[in-house]
């Protein structure tokens, strides 16, 4: 990130503000989609439940992802580019442990 600050627009072919406007928008999708994968998945089906029988698992995730989303908007987060920073933690310790069970399985 610190390369991407520290390079002047020059050295953008489309601008350094259109491809940082392009991240920022991957980012927020990215977020979106992880969030409505931790809202449709059933409570059963979270790998390494974080509480007792895995019962608020979905509301702690969820949670997870909103804070990291909107806590830049909030004052929760200095740090620039952490609105997604919920999502990605979720996309690998949820999304792909499911599927490193699914081919274990095979």
């Amino acid at each position: 990130m610190a390369i991407l600050m520290a390079c002047e627009p020059v050295c953008w072919p489309l601008g350094g503000g259109v491809i940082l406007g392009i991240l920022a928008i991957a980012g927020v999708v990215f977020s979106v989609v992880m969030l409505i994968d931790c809202l449709k998945r059933p409570a059963r089906k979270f790998p390494n439940p974080l509480t007792k029988n895995g019962e608020y698992d979905k509301l702690i995730w969820a949670a997870v992802i909103v804070l990291s989303l909107f806590g830049g908007q909030i004052g929760l987060f200095h740090i620039r580019w952490s609105y997604f920073l919920g999502a990605i933690v979720y996309f690998f310790v949820v999304k792909q442990a499911k599927t490193k069970k699914a081919e274990k399985k095979d």
